[in-house]
């Protein structure tokens, strides 16, 4: 009867509901549970009788469907420990059976889980909340394959990691193309710490020497080290001179000394005295009332030393009556002085003894005046005598000037008007007959040669240098001394001939600001010549033969193609050192130096790395004040502490240690199922394979179509709340449903038993 079976069908609906409600409690439950994977509701119904003439109510059946494969978020997290799968696959993990103190054993069947919640416990095993060990491969530390038949739970027991020698260093970094050869104070040293085989720390200095252009010296020590990399000294032949002699005897200078005279009568008012040296002059104007020659001398002195141009070339002094010197400032540079003005030139004078008396004449010739005579007669006075005598002169225009002495109230003073002028000198006239008259004549002012000039010769001393040249006389030193001063130059080997040693010491000299010589050269000679003339200088010159230290020779480019990157290494100047340079040194050729040391540990070989020949990826040399190193490594290590691990896209188990080391031991890898909804629950969100799901495919993560695995973060669970909620009245209002159907059933049933009654 259809109503029975409307019944028994709804009686089904019922439980696929009441399941359906189960697995949608299930999800929400579980919402926030690292890894989860929810379960969904598939129904389907149950036929009985189905064809075109009936149909028999079945029912419905509920079967959960398991969204195993569903990605769920992914979460970062802060340990880096915690992992989750991006894609396809799950973490083989392993279920502990029991536990005996560190002894933990585990069950043979694998599980698989998407809850990557991992830390390490306390006995070094990766755990996850849910108390499963993850599984991984072991890496093999010499070849860094994993071992894929080794799958087993990751147990961290490398706690420490053993000492690495050093076995390479690294140098990038320039060489200052401007320094000095032989630098003094010498650049400092690059100093690499390295490691020996016990973990021991050790210094090793690389000292950079320029010894010529594009030229360098590496030596390299290590100073524990029973093994010298860079040993012995190199000495050339002594047989070294350098010898001084006296070409150009000094002669000192003398400064010229011109003693001036004006007139001992002096100059009269008004009257003035010139003096010209070159473009400069100087003048003396006499005031009312005259100067005497004393004055005259001191005023002109003072002139002299007062003018600017005039006393940068000489000075004027040791004034004696009517007389001064005038000495040149610079000794051995001449001077011409002039004198000009009218007052420069004869001056006479003519005393009057007294009053003149009846009878008395007083009669004088001067400059040729002839008649009629200058004269005077009796009786007269000195004063109109004087007055008398001045103006018949002047009237008769002769060239020349009568005055007053202003000094001598009796005296005439009769001057040439011309600068230096001479005239005939003032001479009584026969008609003449005042006794006692005085005539006196002076010449013109003038100059006279008191210290002649001499000009200076510079000293000028030959060096002559000698002994053999060649590459292997690198150090010897060539010495000048002049007073306090030396100064040195050391052979660098690049040198051919004693003319090359000769033009790198006078380049020296003369690079030396204090010295009081400049240097030439002529062939292999070495001239010193005094910088200043009459200024005597001494010398004395030593030449020692070399013996420095063994090197390492670095050359680097001269052309535009090369320049400033390492063309050549050389190791002929490394007399008993272990170090060996590179047998290629084409372009692009590895410029590695190899050395031995030996810290107690045995013999260890250490790569020393400047880049390449010809190329700027190492060792340079440009300009610059100071070596600059922008990278120095050393592959060495002291023994490291465990610190922590870190897990790689690829799954890769890095172990990290304090002394900066890190070494891959483990892989974590994924397993992959041909059917994943059909894997086997477990608690704590783990899986066993079923003969549904297929047997697991182990693979690398990231291979095969597997997911990569991401470290700090962790997949949370699948479950969308709102989707579980939406489902959840969806299920309500079906169960409600099919409830109603079993009333509606029953109200049926009862009417057809009421029939009956």
């Amino acid at each position: 009867m259809s109503i029975l079976g409307a019944m028994f069908t709804a009686v089904s609906g019922l439980n696929a509901q009441s399941r359906s409600l189960g697995n949608i409690s299930d999800n929400i439950a579980n919402s926030q549970t690292v890894g989860y994977k929810k379960v969904d509701t598939r129904f389907s119904d149950i036929i009985t009788i189905s064809n075109k003439s009936l149909n028999l109510p079945g029912g419905v059946v509920a079967s959960p469907y398991y969204a195993n494969a569903l990605q769920g978020n992914i979460n970062q997290t802060q340990s880096s420990t915690n992992l989750a799968v991006s894609g396809q696959g799950f973490f083989v993990v392993s279920r502990p059976t029991s536990q005996n103190g560190t002894l933990t054993t585990f069950s043979a069947l694998p599980y698989y889980t998407r809850a990557g919640d991992f830390e390490v416990n306390r006995d070094g095993y990766v755990v996850n909340g849910g108390g499963y060990y993850l599984n991984g491969w072991t890496v093999d530390q010499t070849t860094g394959v994993p071992d894929t038949g080794s799958l087993a739970p990751i147990q961290i027991t490398q706690l420490t990691t053993p000492p690495t020698p050093t076995s390479q260093i690294e140098v990038v970094g320039n060489l200052p193309a401007t320094s000095i050869v032989n630098p003094d104070p010498a650049l400092a040293p690059t100093n690499v710490k390295v490691y020996d085989a016990l973990g021991n720390p050790h210094t090793i200095s690389l000292t950079w020497v320029k010894r010529a252009d594009n030229i360098w010296n590496l030596d390299i020590t290590a100073a524990d080290s029973t093994l010298d990399p860079v040993a012995g000294n190199i000495s050339g032949t002594n047989d070294q001179t350098a010898v001084a002699a006296n070409t150009t005897a000094n002669v000192p200078g003398v400064a010229q000394v011109e003693t001036l005279t004006v007139a001992p009568n002096g100059l009269p008012p008004g009257r003035t005295l010139t003096y010209t040296i070159g473009a400069n002059t100087v003048t003396v104007t006499a005031p009312v009332g005259g100067y005497t020659g004393a004055q005259l001398a001191t005023a002109l002195a003072a002139q002299i030393n007062a003018s600017a141009g005039m006393s940068a070339v000489v000075t004027a002094g040791n004034v004696v009556g009517n007389t001064l010197d005038v000495t040149a400032d610079v000794a051995g540079t001449p001077f011409t002085g002039t004198f000009a003005g009218n007052g420069s030139g004869q001056i006479d004078s003519v005393t009057i003894p007294g009053a003149l008396l009846a009878g008395d004449v007083l009669a004088f010739d001067v400059a040729g005046s002839g008649a009629p005579q200058i004269s005077v007669t009796g009786p007269m006075t000195v004063a109109a005598a004087r007055t008398s005598l001045i103006n018949q002169v002047n009237a008769l225009a002769l060239g020349v000037t009568a005055i007053a002495d202003p000094n001598n109230a009796s005296r005439i003073l009769i001057q040439s008007d011309t600068a230096g002028g001479l005239f005939a000198a003032a001479a009584p006239d026969g008609t003449n007959t005042l006794a006692g008259v005085t005539y006196t004549s002076n010449p013109p002012t003038a100059t006279a040669n008191s210290v002649a000039n001499v000009i200076p010769v510079a000293q000028v001393d030959t060096i002559t240098l000698g002994g053999t040249v060649g590459p292997g006389e690198i150090g010897d030193t060539w010495s000048l001394t002049i007073g306090t001063q030396t100064v040195t130059y050391v052979n660098d080997g690049t040198e051919t001939s004693l003319a090359d040693i000769a033009t790198g010491f006078a380049a020296r000299i003369n690079a030396a600001s204090g010295l009081p010589v400049t240097a030439t050269v002529v062939g292999s000679q070495v001239v010193l010549t005094a910088k200043v003339p009459g200024t005597a200088f001494a010398e004395t010159v030593t030449a020692v033969n070399g013996n420095v230290p063994g090197f390492i020779d670095i050359t680097f480019g001269e052309t535009p193609t090369t320049a400033g990157t390492i063309v050549g290494i050389s190791n002929q100047y490394n007399p008993s050192g272990d170090a060996t340079v590179p047998a290629s040194q084409n372009a692009n050729d590895p410029a590695v130096i190899t050395f031995t040391v030996d810290y107690g540990s045995g013999p260890q070989i250490v790569e020393l790395d400047l880049g390449r020949f010809q190329s700027t990826d190492g060792l340079t040399q440009f300009s610059g004040t100071q070596v600059d190193i922008q990278r120095l490594s050393q592959d060495g290590l002291p023994q490291g502490l465990f610190t922590g691990i870190n897990i790689g896209d690829n799954g890769d188990v890095e172990l990290n240690y304090d002394n900066g080391a890190s070494t891959v031991y483990f892989r974590v890898p994924l397993a992959q199922f041909y059917d994943p909804t059909a894997l086997k629950r477990e608690n704590g969100q783990a899986f066993t394979e079923t003969f549904d799901s297929g047997t697991a495919r182990i693979t690398n993560p990231g291979a095969s179509g597997a997911g990569t695995v991401r470290s700090s973060a962790v997949e949370g669970s699948n479950v969308d709340i709102a989707e579980e909620f939406s489902k959840m009245i969806v299920t309500q209002r079906a169960y409600a449903a099919n409830a109603r159907v079993i009333t509606t059933a029953d109200d049926m049933l009862q009417e057809v038993i009421n029939i009956k009654r």
